[in-house]
């Protein structure tokens, strides 16, 4: 697991909101370490101190203080390897609060961002273990009565939904996606939307768009060629896209994220 960004007792005031309808293009850990309301998708949750949630990438959710000064611990990272494989085999729900036992969780997440700002040549290593900690300290106060059972249903979709996370400039096609399902499209589309908080034909477009903003903050690559491996052939109709997802064009959004 390679970390993009983390945090450690960020504080807030007691009427924070952040709203994010389209997720964040890569998986997160949301330590909550005060009281909160936590919206996953359509569902809202009440959430006390060292409630942590695994965030999907790009998954909708919103963040509110209830009613005091809101922190939690965060961190933000891209999967690599065998990462998924070990994850699997964990059977930890996301999108979906687990009580923590003790601060553990939060005192590893304090020392990823140690290292994460270091400049140990061993960062990425000692950062790679300190994560597979994380889960497994996640995983021992994750209780059976916990999990959320999947239907047949809901491993197909998780699977689709993971095809095209992993490939956003794919030409996907509903009819064809759901082919596999056996079901109609209209029935597809409201166990999507039931399952993820967001329907497929705007996942897909999410897909592209977060996968865009990274692409445009994190390498130097043309906004030409950004719009290629985006799944758009058609730079102009890039822009458009883009500049209604984000309300500013591609150049802007680039030149604004690096001067910050």
């Amino acid at each position: 697991m390679r970390i993009n960004m983390a945090g450690w007792k960020w504080n807030h005031p007691d009427n924070m909101e952040i709203i994010r309808p389209n997720g964040i293009h890569g998986m997160q850990i949301i330590l909550v370490r005060s009281k909160a309301r936590v919206q996953m998708g359509e569902k809202i949750y009440s959430v006390g101190k060292n409630n942590v949630f695994v965030v999907e990438s790009c998954f909708p959710h919103n963040l509110f203080a209830d009613g005091e000064e809101y922190t939690d611990d965060w961190i933000r990272f891209d999967m690599e390897d065998d990462d998924a494989d070990f994850l699997k085999g964990l059977d930890i729900a996301m999108n979906t609060p687990i009580q923590l036992d003790s601060d553990t969780v939060s005192e590893l997440i304090k020392l990823c961002v140690e290292v994460f700002d270091s400049e140990n040549p061993e960062k990425e290593s000692t950062i790679r273990y300190l994560m597979k900690a994380i889960f497994l300290q996640i995983k021992s106060c994750y209780a059976p009565e916990q999990k959320v059972g999947k239907t047949h249903y809901d491993i197909e979709l998780d699977a689709i939904r993971k095809k095209i996370y992993d490939a956003p400039a794919e030409d996907w096609n509903i009819p064809m996606i759901v082919k596999q399902l056996n079901i109609s499209v209209a029935h597809f589309h409201r166990l999507y939307k039931q399952r993820f908080g967001i329907s497929c034909t705007k996942d897909i477009l999410t897909s592209r768009m977060e996968l865009a903003k990274q692409l445009l903050i994190s390498t130097d690559k043309t906004v030409s060629e950004i719009s290629e491996e985006c799944g758009y052939s058609d730079y102009p109709h890039f822009s458009r896209v883009f500049m209604k997802y984000s309300c500013v064009s591609p150049a802007k959004y680039r030149k604004e994220k690096q001067q910050k």
